[in-house]
């Protein structure tokens, strides 16, 4: 169903790809799915097929809309047995304060398919009938659950959206009232039966899922709540009459001070209204309930608004089907269990999670995620075990090492922006609050009077603008959950005010280290974005590096690397104008180009720190061609949260 939607995307005119993906809509209950998807079509082909297809369609949500459409086609066209049949099956059906009564879904055949002359009457009794061929044939279909029509010498009975051959015999009134009092009987007494078992039996406890480890007895004084991981079905496989599994309010599970990320978590189905964090997913990476996400993320959590954004941004349509491939290979790359369960990479573990949630959450994929979900809630487990594991708050891959300042700005970056995004659910992740604030409390306090900070957080140690730039993104995610965590905003202000200006050289280029005697390119597309994303974009320092870098990448590739390219795809589209177009005009085809058939980009180039470059280059580039939707362009920001 994915790829059909991204090739319908792709070929809007593609009427029979159309009707295809509103058939499976329809026949699986979303009338108004389906209906959207009609009315969407550029044109309806005007041959009795399509008109019938799509006056059923429209009908189902709006019968006054289905007899619009049939007046329309036989104004100009004559009438036949079969849309004479649906017009007055359509104005037969009573309409609501809303002006419209839903038919229940029924098998219909779209314009096109195959259909057997003989099927009505070589049909053995019992066989299922598609509702599209009785009216083909004239026969006029009413009921919404169950209704008996006699036809001639032939009856057949309609329900389920299938109309089923009965046995051929005139209609007995009275044998039909009998057959209704002794059903009626039945029903009584099964249900006053089920009534005495149910009061005389007692309630099955709710399942406990546990996710806690006590050291010792002293342990158990610990917050003894627990923090649920459950597995995602996708719309095409769970029924609407599927039995809930009850798991109580979310608002009763926390995460303890420590706990196991190996585990054995049981996995718990719910119910749209109680799954995962309040964001019903209708299938594609869209939202049902968008009031759950705040209002500058949301261009990524409809397909619809983020191939929009993608096309008037320059985007090509392959860039929305790369990304899906490319958390698809993620995805399988993620540690299934031992004590990295949940995690991502072989020796940055933390760095390379954090990278993996955020492509996954530039998506729109949250814990709710009916085919990413598992993988979502995994990771941030993972983050959030080393964050509370540790007496500094520190998240790393547990060596030390100048990786150390790296990873944690990168984990907390993740988990800030998982907050931001799962905040206004109702149902918000457990414990993950307190474990930013020590998250965030590490960069904060990591920060040199300077304004910038060193490998390690050593506040005896030289400024590194690459480590700043991580520590940067992760401040500004911590001022977008819209908590106050102490002294964010005046560590973004000496950072982009003080520490930013300091380092610039002559020719606008950013220092690795102040004392470096020339700045580097592939450090400046950092330090702008800083400015953009908190202040100093306007302001002679970031005029004269955006000069600079916009000369030095005339001729953008991904390279080996797409460390660089990450900070200038973000600072190049926030900025907008000739340069942006002029940057994705020749940076963006290379880098889907670039693709391997598996969905990443790059090789594992093995042992230690290189065996993670396919993981972080993926991440990046998914992260890059995410940038149309996950950003909001300068023009458009929302108040209080600006470019994201």
């Amino acid at each position: 169903m994915e790829d059909q939607l991204l090739e319908l995307v792709q070929s809007p005119d593609n009427w029979s790809l159309r009707c295809s993906i509103a058939q499976s809509y329809y026949e699986n209950g979303n009338v108004s799915g389906a209906a959207s998807l009609i009315k969407g079509a550029p044109s309806i082909p005007q041959d009795e097929d399509s008109i019938l297809f799509a006056a059923t369609i429209l009908g189902a949500e709006s019968p006054a809309s289905g007899l619009a459409l049939i007046d329309g086609f036989t104004a100009a066209n004559k009438s036949t047995k079969a849309l004479a049949a649906l017009h007055a099956t359509l104005g037969g059906v009573p309409a609501t304060a809303s002006g419209s009564t839903p038919l229940a879904p029924r098998k219909i055949r779209p314009p096109g398919a195959e259909e057997d002359a003989d099927e009505l009457s070589s049909a053995a009794p019992g066989s299922a009938i598609p509702i599209a061929a009785l009216v083909a044939e004239g026969e006029e279909i009413l009921g919404v659950e169950e209704y008996v029509e006699s036809t001639g010498e032939r009856s057949f009975i309609v329900g389920e959206g299938e109309a089923v051959h009965a046995a051929e015999k005139p209609p007995e009134t009275k044998d039909k009232l009998g057959a209704v009092a002794i059903a009626l009987i039945v029903h009584v007494v099964v249900g006053i039966l089920l009534g005495i078992w149910a009061v005389s039996s007692p309630p099955p406890a709710p399942p406990q899922i546990s996710v806690s480890s006590v050291s010792n007895a002293d342990s158990s004084s610990l917050e003894n709540k627990t923090l649920t991981k459950q597995k995602q079905k996708s719309a095409a496989t769970v029924s609407s009459a599927q039995p809930v599994v009850a798991a109580e309010a979310f608002s009763n599970f926390a995460v303890p001070d420590t706990f196991d990320a190996t585990s054995n978590l049981s996995m718990v189905a719910m119910s749209d209204s109680d799954a995962g964090f309040g964001m019903s997913m209708s299938g594609f990476g869209d939202v049902s309930n968008m009031g759950a996400i705040p209002a500058a993320m949301q261009s990524r959590c409809s397909m619809s608004q983020r191939m929009k954004r993608l096309r008037e941004s320059g985007g090509e349509d392959r860039a929305e089907k790369a990304v899906r491939e490319g958390l698809e290979f993620l995805s399988k790359q993620q540690t299934k269990e031992g004590e990295n369960a949940g995690a991502f990479g072989k020796e940055f573990t933390v760095a390379m999670t954090g990278l993996t949630l955020l492509a996954y959450l530039g998506h729109c994929e949250t814990p709710e995620s009916p085919k990413f979900g598992d993988s979502v809630v995994s990771a941030a487990l993972f983050l959030m075990d080393r964050c509370l594991k540790s007496d500094k708050g520190l998240m790393t891959n547990g060596k030390s090492g100048n990786h150390v300042s790296y990873e944690h700005a990168i984990g907390t970056y993740a988990l800030c922006e998982l907050y931001t995004m799962t905040k206004e659910s109702g149902k918000e992740i457990p414990r993950l609050e307190s474990v930013l604030r020590k998250a965030v409390g590490v960069i904060v306090d990591g920060q040199n009077k300077s304004g910038g900070w060193a490998y390690g957080y050593n506040l005896k140690g030289v400024d590194d603008m690459s480590v700043a730039g991580w520590q940067i993104q992760a401040l500004k995610a911590a001022h977008n959950t819209g908590r106050s965590f102490a002294g964010v905003d005046k560590a973004l202000d000496q950072a982009t005010t003080k520490y930013l200006p300091a380092i610039q050289d002559s020719e606008g280029a950013f220092k690795y280290r102040p004392d470096d005697a020339r700045g580097k390119s592939s450090l400046t597309g950092a330090a702008l974005l800083a400015m953009q994303i908190w202040k100093g974009a306007d302001s002679a320092t970031f005029d004269k590096g955006f000069k600079y870098l916009t000369n030095a990448t005339a001729n953008p590739a991904p390279g080996a690397d797409y460390y660089a390219p990450y900070y200038n795809t973000q600072m190049f589209f926030l900025a907008e104008g000739p340069e942006w177009e002029n940057y994705n005009k020749k940076f963006q085809p290379k880098l889907l180009d670039a693709q391997n058939d598996d969905g990443s980009w790059t090789k594992d180039s093995g042992g230690a720190e290189r065996a993670d470059n396919q993981i972080k280059n993926t991440c990046w580039a998914v992260l890059m061609l995410e940038v149309y939707y996950r950003y909001l362009p300068t023009t458009e920001k929302v108040k209080g949260l600006g470019a994201r």
